[in-house]
């Protein structure tokens, strides 16, 4: 019987056409074709790292004619055992115990209240503290005070008198130079030069210095700091009294 050739069917090539078309479509395909394509894997979000903790701090401490302020709580200057409410509020208070204080007394308040709240700081057991006050030309200043429970004899002591009088003499008891009211109230001129004379020959690195009550902080402020950047005086710091005699000694709390 004669050979069969594949163009004597028709049929047969037709379905081996198909078949070829069939797997040429298959090589072309891509696999998995028909699902979704897989999704790049995302990266992860960058967090922001939390803000660090504000550091501990000490209470604002503000002085004025009328009331002492210590963080939100305000007491009248008024109030009697004024030290001992403050020191209240200080107590536990962040960055007081061990370390110097500032705080900030307005001119038109008076010496005994700045001396309430150096007394309480005392009894918080801060270090020291530097008092900021604005000064005659508008700036603000600061001098640092000083908690000791004696000081050297030779120190030097000025006190304004209610007269506005400027007294000065040593912390052991003399006769006190007196520099009388000046044309705008207490010389301070004239009480930095007997400050000058007095601290000569002494090694004290303190200055005693107060007021009678009548007087305002800013008078007293204004002769600590003319001490303390006047050449020839050098004290370190200033120790606040209230309740000093011209030519006695002097007893420290």
């Amino acid at each position: 019987m004669p050979e069969r050739s594949l163009a004597c069917e028709p049929r047969a090539l037709v379905r081996v056409l198909a078949l070829l078309s069939a797997l040429a479509a298959g090589c072309d395909e891509p696999h998995g074709q028909g699902s979704a394509p897989e999704a790049a894997p995302s990266s992860p979000v960058a967090t922001a790292a939390p803000a660090p903790p504000d550091p501990p701090r000490a209470p604002d401490i503000v002085i004025d004619a009328t009331n002492v302020s210590v963080g939100t709580n305000r007491l009248a200057t008024g109030e009697l055992g004024l030290a001992d409410k403050i020191a209240v509020f200080l107590g536990g208070s962040p960055m007081i115990a061990g370390n110097a204080v500032h705080f900030v007394a307005m001119r038109n308040a008076r010496p005994s209240q700045v001396a309430a709240v150096v007394t309480a700081l005392r009894k918080a057991k801060a270090a020291s503290a530097v008092v900021g006050t604005e000064a005659r030309d508008g700036t603000t200043q600061r001098i640092p005070l000083s908690f000791p429970t004696g000081v050297p004899d030779c120190t030097t002591v000025a006190w304004i008198a209610k007269d506005a009088a400027i007294d000065v003499w040593p912390a052991g008891g003399g006769t006190a130079r007196r520099v009388i009211k000046g044309l705008a109230g207490p010389d301070m001129t004239l009480g930095t030069e007997a400050m000058r004379k007095q601290w000569t020959g002494c090694g004290a690195t303190e200055l005693v210095v107060g007021a009678d009550d009548v007087m305002t902080w800013g008078l007293v402020f204004d002769l600590a700091s003319a001490a303390v950047q006047a050449s020839g005086t050098h004290p370190g710091a200033a120790v606040l009294v209230t309740n000093v005699v011209p030519g006695r000694k002097v007893l420290l709390e």
